[in-house]
C-alpha cells in the first residue's frame, strides 16, 4: 500500500502500535486513521500532513521532525472529526459503536500529545512546547466553534458575523494549528509562528466557505446534510437576514425553532438562497479571505527571509475558477 506521505504514515502507525491496550483497541485506532482524508487512508486526498510538511519545508525545517509533527496534527484532527461525526449523527456504526468511537477519539488526542513529546530530543523542549501549545489552542478553538455551531442551530436569528465566527473557530483554527506546528519544526521565531498561523487561519476559512457553498447548491440540496441539520453557515445566515427583511416566511419556517420545514423543499430553499444572493455574497467573503491568506504568505516569506515560502501559494484554493453555475435543476 502506497501512501502520499509515507514517513508520516510510518510514524502514525508506530505510535498506534506502541499504544497500550488490547489488539482490538489498536486496530480501531488504525481504522480511524484510515478513514477518508486521514494519513493511513489507502486512497484519496490527504490534506493535513501537507500543511505541516510543506510549511516546514518552505521554512527550511527538518523533514524527519516534520513527519512526526504531521502525524501529531493528523491524530488531533482525527479526534475532532470523530467527535464531529458523532455530534452530527453522521457516525458509521458499522465501524464501531458510538461509545467505542468516543473512547478512541480521546486516545487519538493523547497520541497527538505523545508525538509532540517524542520530538523533544530532536528539537528541544522549547520548540516542542510551542508545538504542543499550538495543538492545544487549535483543538480547543475548534471545539469552541463546534459548540457555537450547535447553539446557532437552535437560534432563529443569526448574523453573518456569527456564522463567520463559527467558520473561523471550527475550520480556520485547525489549519492555523497545522501551519504553526509546521513552522515550529523549523524555527522558534515568534513572528514567524504567528504569521504562519494567520496564513493558515485564512486558508482554512476559504476552504470551508467553498465547502459551505457546495452544501447549499440546488443540484445537491436534497441530499445536503447542511440543510437537513439546519447548519447556520455563512450563505444560510445571509439568506436568513434577507428573508427577515423581505418577510419570506417559507424560508424562515425551514429554520424555525419548532423543527418543521413547512411546504418548502430543500431544492426550493437552495434556489431561494441563490436568488437572494447568498452564494454570491459567500464567494465575495471567500475571495477576501483568499487575499488575506496571500498577504500573510508574502509577509511570512519576508519575515523568515525565505522566498521559498511563496510556493505555499499552491495550498490556497482558487476561488473564481471554482464558482458554481447559478442554474437550478
Amino acid at each position: 500500500m502506497a501512501f502520499r506521505y509515507p514517513e508520516v504514515a510510518k510514524h502514525a502507525r508506530a505510535a498506534i502500535e506502541d499504544a497500550p491496550g488490547a489488539p482490538a483497541f489498536r486496530q480501531l485506532l488504525v481504522q480511524l486513521m484510515a478513514r477518508p482524508g486521514r494519513v493511513l487512508a489507502p486512497k484519496g486526498a490527504i490534506k493535513w500532513p501537507a500543511f505541516v510538511v510543506d510549511v516546514c519545508q518552505a521554512l527550511g525545517g527538518d523533514p524527519q521532525a516534520a513527519a512526526i509533527a504531521a502525524a501529531a496534527v493528523d491524530f488531533a484532527v482525527a479526534a475532532i472529526d470523530v467527535a464531529d461525526d458523532l455530534i452530527d449523527e453522521d457516525w458509521n456504526a458499522q465501524l464501531a459503536s458510538s461509545a467505542r468511537a468516543t473512547n478512541a477519539s480521546l486516545a487519538l488526542a493523547w497520541l497527538a500529545d505523545n508525538c509532540v513529546h517524542s520530538l523533544v530530543p530532536m528539537l528541544g523542549a522549547d520548540r516542542a512546547h510551542a508545538m504542543g501549545q499550538a495543538l492545544r489552542r487549535g483543538s480547543i478553538s475548534s471545539c469552541a466553534g463546534q459548540d457555537l455551531d450547535l447553539l446557532l442551530e437552535k437560534a432563529p436569528d443569526v448574523t453573518e458575523e456569527a456564522a463567520l465566527d463559527v467558520t473561523q473557530l471550527k475550520s480556520g483554527s485547525l489549519v492555523a494549528m497545522a501551519c504553526q506546528v509546521g513552522a515550529a519544526v523549523a524555527t522558534n521565531d515568534a513572528r514567524v509562528l504567528e504569521t504562519a498561523a494567520t496564513f493558515g487561519r485564512h486558508l482554512g476559512v476559504v476552504a470551508q466557505l467553498l465547502n459551505d457553498i457546495a452544501g447549499v447548491l440546488p443540484d445537491v440540496a436534497e441530499s445536503s446534510s447542511d440543510l437537513r441539520q439546519r447548519k447556520k453557515t455563512l450563505p444560510v445566515a445571509f439568506t436568513l437576514v434577507c428573508a427577515r427583511q423581505e418577510n419570506l416566511q417559507p424560508v424562515l419556517s425551514w429554520y424555525g425553532t419548532d423543527g418543521a420545514t413547512g411546504d418548502l423543499s430543500a431544492g426550493q430553499l437552495a434556489t431561494a438562497m441563490h436568488e437572494l444572493g447568498a452564494i454570491h455574497f459567500t464567494w465575495i467573503v471567500a475571495n477576501e479571505q483568499r487575499r488575506e491568506a496571500l498577504a500573510a504568505l508574502r509577509q511570512l516569506a519576508e519575515i523568515a527571509g525565505r522566498p521559498e515560502a511563496l510556493r505555499l501559494r499552491r495550498l490556497v484554493p482558487a476561488v473564481q475558477t471554482r464558482k458554481p453555475s447559478p442554474s437550478a435543476p
